[in-house]
C-alpha cells in the first residue's frame, strides 16, 4: 500500500449530513489530494450502496466502499473493527458522525440495555474509536471529529438546558427527549476533550465541532407531509438554518484543513473555534465519564 493513501471513516455517512460530508471529501480527494480511500459505516447496507452509487456518478474516481455498522450494537461496533483491520487498512481520519435525538414520551432501549440516545451518540463511537485507536496511532497525523452541537451550551436555541444527572443516565427517574439528547452532546465534548488529553503527543487529535442547524437532514427522515414540508420549504429560509453543504464544509475543514493539523481538544462552528459550555471543560467529570463509558462498552 503506497504511503500516500489515506483512509477516512464516515459513520452514517449514506444519508444527511454524512452523506454530504462523504461527497465533499469524494470531490476534495478527487482536486487536492489524490489517494484519500473512503469508508462510509452505517447500518442500511441497501442506503449505503444507493450513497456509493452516487457518489461514483458525482466523482467517478471516487475511492469509496461501504463496510456496516451499527452503533446501537456493541458486537456490531466490534465486528466492524474486526472487519476493517481484516482489511489491512490504516486510518488516517475517523468522522463520529452519527446519532440524533431519539423522539418519543417513553425512553427507547438498545439490545445491550443502555437508553438509546446515550448508546447511539455516544457508547457507540466511544467502543468505535478505543477499537481503532491504535490504527490512528500507527497513522499520524491522525483526527478524531466528534459530532457534538451548541445545544449543549444552557441557553443556547432555547428550551431546557442539558442536565447530567449520573443517576439518570438511564432515564431512572425521567425522560425528556430533548434534554437527553442536549446532555449526550455535552458527553461528548467531555468524550472530546478526554481523548484529546490522553493522546497528547501521540499524533492523534481530537476535536468536536457543530454542523448547525439542518433542517434538510432532519426533514429527510420525516414521514409527516406537514413536518417534511416545515424542514425541507420553511425552516431552511431562516438566517440561523445550515445547509448540508455548509454543515459537510466545516465538517471537512475540522477533518482535513492544514490548519487543523496538530491542533486538539477545540469546538469548532463553522470553520472557527468557539468556547464551549463551561461545564464541558470539567476535567473531573470527562474522566469519571470516561471510566464509566470504559467499563460499559467491556472494554479491558
Amino acid at each position: 500500500m503506497s504511503d500516500s493513501q489515506r483512509y477516512v471513516v464516515v459513520t452514517g455517512g449514506s444519508q444527511g449530513i454524512g452523506l454530504a460530508t462523504v461527497q465533499k471529501l469524494a470531490r476534495y480527494a478527487q482536486r487536492t489530494a489524490p489517494g484519500y480511500n473512503i469508508v462510509i459505516a452505517s447500518r442500511n447496507q441497501q442506503v449505503s450502496a444507493q450513497a456509493v452509487a452516487k457518489i461514483k456518478a458525482d466523482t467517478p474516481d471516487a475511492q469509496i466502499e461501504a463496510m456496516p455498522l451499527d452503533l446501537s450494537s456493541f458486537a456490531s461496533v466490534r465486528q466492524f473493527a474486526a472487519a476493517y483491520k481484516a482489511k489491512g487498512y490504516p486510518l488516517h481520519v475517523l468522522i463520529n458522525n452519527a446519532g440524533g435525538m431519539i423522539y418519543g414520551k417513553q425512553a427507547r432501549f438498545s439490545s445491550d440495555g443502555f437508553e438509546l440516545t446515550l448508546q447511539t451518540n455516544h457508547l457507540g463511537h466511544f467502543l468505535l474509536t478505543n477499537l481503532l485507536l491504535d490504527l490512528l496511532k500507527e497513522s499520524t497525523p491522525a483526527h478524531i471529529v466528534n459530532v457534538s452541537s451548541q445545544t449543549h451550551i444552557p441557553g443556547f436555541g432555547g428550551g431546557p438546558p442539558p442536565h447530567f444527572d449520573i443517576d439518570n443516565l438511564q432515564a431512572e427517574k425521567y425522560y425528556d427527549a430533548r434534554v437527553f439528547y442536549k446532555t449526550v452532546k455535552l458527553i461528548t465534548m467531555w468524550f472530546s476533550y478526554e481523548m484529546q488529553r490522553r493522546c497528547t503527543s501521540s499524533g492523534v487529535t481530537s476535536n468536536a465541532m457543530c454542523p448547525g442547524f439542518v433542517p434538510q437532514s432532519i426533514g429527510e427522515r420525516r414521514t409527516s407531509p406537514l413536518s417534511r414540508f416545515l424542514y425541507l420549504q420553511v425552516l431552511p429560509r431562516m438566517p440561523f438554518a445550515r445547509s448540508l453543504d455548509q454543515a459537510a464544509t466545516s465538517l471537512v475543514y475540522a477533518a482535513t484543513d492544514p490548519a487543523m493539523e496538530g491542533v486538539g481538544g477545540k469546538f469548532i462552528v463553522d470553520c472557527k473555534e468557539k468556547r464551549s459550555s463551561d461545564e464541558s471543560y470539567d476535567e473531573q467529570k470527562a474522566s469519571k465519564l470516561w471510566d464509566l463509558s470504559w467499563q460499559w462498552c467491556g472494554l479491558h
